[in-house]
Formats: C-alpha cells, sequence, structure tokens
C-alpha cells in the first residue's frame, strides 16, 4: 500500500514538528506535501501520482519552494528546511540534542 503525503516524511518529522516548521517558514498546505515528499526522495513522477497532481503542478510547487528559500536544488531546500529545524531545536533544548 502507498504512504500518502502526510506520512512522507513520519520516520523524519514528528506530525507537531512538521507543523511547527510549516507555520514558522511559511509553507502553504499543497507545497509543504510536495516537500514531505522531497525528504523521502520521491521523484517529481512519484510526487504526482501519489497526490494525484500533474507533472507541471509538482514542479511549480517545487520552484516556487527554491525562490522562496533562495535555493537552486532539492537537496539544497532540504538541507535548508533542516537547518531551521534543527536550530529551533537546539533553541528550545530539544531532546534530540541529548
Amino acid at each position: 500500500m502507498q504512504q500518502g503525503p502526510l506520512t512522507c516524511i513520519k520516520e523524519i518529522f514528528a506530525d507537531n514538528e512538521w507543523d511547527q516548521l510549516q507555520k514558522e517558514l511559511e509553507i502553504p498546505p499543497k507545497q509543504a506535501d510536495v516537500i514531505k515528499c522531497l525528504f523521502s526522495g520521491y521523484s517529481d513522477k512519484q510526487i504526482a501520482k501519489q497526490m494525484n497532481l500533474g507533472m507541471p503542478t509538482v514542479r511549480t510547487h517545487i520552484s516556487r519552494a527554491f525562490r522562496k528559500f533562495d535555493v537552486n536544488d532539492r537537496e539544497e531546500l532540504i538541507l535548508h528546511i533542516f537547518k531551521h529545524f534543527r536550530s529551533g531545536c537546539k533553541k528550545l533544548d530539544c531532546p534530540r540534542n541529548r
């Protein structure tokens, strides 16, 4: 059975962690779902199938995220978001730091 877009990164972020990141970074819901799938290594084609979207729509969400965060590729986008998460976690003395 395929994973839904909301569970794409469950192993990386807890639901509340992702919700907080999405809010802090002001990521629109559909774009956030696409980014979740990027964290799981999904291709554009897999994301389109998973989310029942056209490939051009997926690519639009990705390119808008690139512009928003001033990054050039998927790896930079993922690193940017994860870096933001880690800096927030450090400020809160997150249990993941211990």
